[in-house]
């Protein structure tokens, strides 16, 4: 059992309320496909349980959440807080949209809340250098110059803005590949695109780091362009946003089919973008003055230019992957063994039927397969 959250590090913090899973402040479950999450305090991403302790724990959380008067519920989610400040959230079979509104809608909530935060700081310490200047003296000149404007909110603005950007701007990303540690900037973001890959996932991540480009396919691929994401949707989304995020995914075939659709089409925009910068080059070697008609600097292929809903709903689309095949090694076994019994129990069954019901249920079953209505 772990105490930390699977993606920030932060702790999970404890509870307890539910005895054989005292992990966590808020734990969502869905009894019917055995899943317990525990949600983050710090980041809200929902960390799956390990398989082994999660059944008595469902029945547990089951158990207290008939106990406690409901306090937000959908047609297929419930929220419930208990006396002791532990929350539930009880999860029926809901549409892919809803889910995700309660998934991911807290999650990038707090990033936005976080973003405007980090804005705010950077704007006051403007403003106190811009004061200090001016009590100084040495900024008199530069207030004299905006005597006509809002001096203030210009120049704390546009401060504020560069302090932040220059932070931003300066902290990497590590992505471990073949032992090697890549280092991975927000200007590397806008040249690290999705393509089409030959694997059975179908696509791959195109990676921009601080020296070099390298493709990554499979597992690698999901797990940088996951982290990458989480930088790139760094400021979180309003709720209609997610919705429409979650809404795209709803709308597709399948999440696969929906990873490949858009590394297609990030992958067409940037091969777009290169045959420009040819164009321009050759352009360049014909007429100088000719040439800025060809030039586009952004790649709007990049993780960073996609549109906000693409890279949220590719974001979203990652998470519910990885959980995915997390489930399927976990029911592996589970299968297995399953087939076994049916098998045994099979055989001890026959044992105590007399041929003659077999043979019975038989012409029944070839009935019922010509005639379904006999």
């Amino acid at each position: 059992m772990y105490s930390a959250c699977l993606y920030c590090s932060k702790a999970l913090g404890s509870n307890e309320v539910i005895e054989q899973f005292p992990v966590g402040r808020r734990l969502a479950f869905d009894g019917a496909n055995g899943r317990l999450w525990v949600v983050c305090p710090s980041c809200q991403r929902w960390c799956l349980a390990p398989i082994d302790t999660r059944w008595e724990a469902i029945e547990a959380c089951e158990k207290a959440f008939r106990e406690t008067r409901v306090r937000a519920s959908t047609p297929e989610i419930s929220l419930v807080r208990l006396s002791e400040g532990l929350e539930l959230v009880r999860v029926g079979a809901p549409l892919l949209p809803e889910m995700a509104a309660w998934r991911y809608g807290r999650e990038f909530s707090a990033r936005r809340r976080r973003a405007m935060v980090y804005g705010a700081c950077a704007v006051g310490v403007g403003a106190l250098g811009a004061t200090a200047a001016v009590v100084t003296g040495v900024g008199a000149t530069m207030v004299g110059l905006f005597a006509l404007f809002p001096p203030v909110v210009h120049v704390t603005g546009l401060i504020g803005f560069a302090a932040y950007a220059a932070v931003d701007s300066a902290r990497s990303l590590r992505i471990m590949h073949d032992g090697k540690q890549l280092r991975v900037y927000r200007a590397d973001l806008g040249e690290t695109h999705l393509v089409a890959s030959d694997d059975a996932a179908g696509w791959g991540l195109r990676l921009k780091h601080s020296y070099s480009r390298i493709v990554l396919t499979g597992s690698q691929a999901s797990r940088a362009t996951a982290r990458l994401l989480t930088r790139a949707n760094g400021t979180g989304a309003a709720p209609w946003l997610v919705s429409d995020s979650a809404n795209r995914l709803a709308d597709a075939p399948s999440l696969p089919e929906f990873l490949r659709e858009t590394a297609s089409y990030s992958a067409s925009l940037a091969d777009a973008h290169a045959e420009r910068g040819r164009e321009y080059l050759r352009a360049m070697e014909r007429n100088a003055f000719t040439a800025g008609k060809f030039y586009e600097s952004r790649n709007p292929g990049g993780l960073a230019r996609l549109a906000p809903h693409t890279r949220l709903a590719v974001e979203m689309a990652l998470h519910e992957e990885s959980e995915r095949h997390a489930l399927e090694i976990e029911l592996t076994p589970l299968i297995t063994a399953w087939r076994e019994a049916e098998e045994i129990a099979g055989i001890a069954d026959s044992l105590l039927v007399p041929a003659t019901v077999d043979a019975r249920l038989a012409v029944l079953q070839e009935r019922a397969r010509h005639d379904p209505d006999a």
